[in-house]
């Protein structure tokens, strides 16, 4: 553990205090919630997509993420669009995850790929099958380093890139704003 050389005793003791506040300090940085909005089909859709998402958000939660699906927080009530609902909600967000399969969800991607005020917060997935046609190429025309991220599925049969994907993301922005933040949580 501490390497070839052998490490004075007063060293030694000195490294037995560090290196369990460096243990508990990484422990910290998985107790930083990243918040989550998910969109794609809804959760009443037959679409495969549509179960993954709530698997999702059901795993995100237990690693102590705040994780919603769009229509969890959209007020039907409401005198603001859903659009409007779905831009300021999406802007209290750290990561917006897009799974576009439906006629509904392809427009709710659309509608949002080129707003400056999210496009940087956005992943999407598309499905490899379907990379030639409109909605993908225009998507990936947008797609920079400064907006949204594309990532790509093989097929509706095979959806675990999108969770080892998703995972990945939340935890990159877990770190980032533990490192940003130190112990203060934004």
């Amino acid at each position: 553990m501490f390497g070839s050389s052998p490490l004075s005793p007063e060293a030694r003791r000195l490294s037995m205090t560090i290196l369990p506040r460096i243990k508990t300090q990484l422990q910290e940085v998985n107790r930083v919630p990243v918040s989550v909005l998910l969109w794609g089909p809804g959760i009443k859709s037959s679409s495969p997509l549509a179960h993954l998402r709530t698997n999702i958000r059901s795993k995100l939660r237990e690693k102590g993420h705040a994780c919603f699906l769009s229509e969890e927080i959209q007020d039907p009530n409401s005198p603001f669009s859903v659009r409007t609902q779905e831009v300021v909600q999406a802007q209290e967000f750290d990561l917006v995850v897009s799974l576009p399969c439906t006629p509904g969800s392809i427009a709710e991607v659309h509608d949002f790929a080129s707003d400056r005020r999210v496009t940087a917060k956005m992943l999407v997935f598309l499905n490899k099958q379907h990379v030639k046609g409109y909605s993908a190429r225009s998507l990936q025309a947008l797609s920079t380093i400064l907006s949204l991220k594309i990532e790509y599925y093989p097929s509706e049969k095979e959806l675990s890139p999108i969770q080892e994907v998703t995972f990945e993301h939340v935890q990159r922005i877990r770190e980032m704003k533990y490192l940003i933040g130190g112990r203060q949580y934004f």
